[in-house]
């Protein structure tokens, strides 16, 4: 006599396997799109930024190529992982995506790859990084040929950044200064509000969400799988004069003040409702 297998039971099966087979394949993906990217900035960091150091002597010449070279870099690792199935994401509103002039770019920080998606968006914006990558033999090459900021002494950062802007250059912040705490309030630095303030520019938001489910989270390791695919959620809102955030008028330590706060309410109404 043939035994009867319950179809309920049979499909229940199926879907375990497949879960597990999915997990096993973005698992797989992960270590192999990170392995790319290591690699990656390993060649274009001892290899290709060196020669157009070298070969291109022109500063903003080589700048416009070594920032391209980067954005392209990013947005290549970014069709690969999508590819292998280790995330899936959408990005909304990327008509606003225009470098304007006197721009600062200000973003949520929740996921470890967020200054991935942005460079890619806006390959020619000044980006503020760890002084520590100046000092590494393997990178030096690139911080001199894109020319991005280090963050190094807080006083020579404000007027690097606040010079660049009244030159006309697109900023990108991340007001948080480091990546959220899953569960925690966004608790924003004054950096960005007082770059704002002294250069006069305008204001481009940027909402990122990675909730369903968390990945590449603060306090938790690339290489930790999900048990499903997560998927980013990234949203360009058209820019506007910092007239429209805070009044006119105000005393620059009020008006940072008041434009962090501001910051803090556009994000919070965007991100969680309130």
């Amino acid at each position: 006599m043939v035994e009867q297998v319950d179809p309920v039971t049979k499909n229940g099966v199926r879907m375990v396997w497949r879960k597990q087979l999915n997990f096993v394949r973005r698992l797989i993906g992960t270590g192999i799109g990170f392995f790319l990217f290591g690699m990656g900035g390993l060649v274009i960091g001892i290899v290709i930024f060196p020669l157009i150091f070298i070969f291109i002597r022109n500063r903003e010449t080589r700048q416009t190529v070594a920032r391209k070279l980067v954005s392209n870099a990013f947005k290549l690792f970014l069709a690969i992982i999508k590819s292998l199935g280790v995330l899936s994401y959408e990005i909304e509103g990327v008509d606003n995506a225009v470098v304007g002039h006197n721009q600062i770019i200000v973003a949520n920080h929740p996921t470890l790859i967020d200054v991935i998606f942005l460079v890619s968006l806006f390959p020619m914006a000044d980006c503020v990084i760890k002084e520590a990558i100046t000092r590494n033999p393997f990178m030096r090459s690139v911080v001199l040929s894109t020319n991005y900021i280090p963050s190094g002494n807080t006083g020579k950062l404000l007027k690097t950044c606040v010079s660049r802007l009244k030159s006309g250059a697109s900023l990108l912040l991340f007001p948080e200064g480091t990546r959220s705490v899953p569960g925690k309030p966004l608790d924003f630095k004054l950096g960005a509000a007082s770059f704002a303030v002294k250069s006069s520019a305008e204001i481009l938001f940027i909402t990122i969400q990675c909730n369903q489910p968390r990945y590449l989270v603060k306090n938790e390791p690339w290489y930790r799988i999900p048990p499903e695919r997560p998927f980013i959620s990234i949203r360009v809102y058209p820019s506007q004069p910092l007239e429209a955030l805070i009044p006119a008028g105000l005393h620059p330590r009020q008006a940072t003040r008041d434009l962090n706060a501001a910051f803090l309410k556009f994000f919070n109404s965007k991100l969680f409702g309130g």
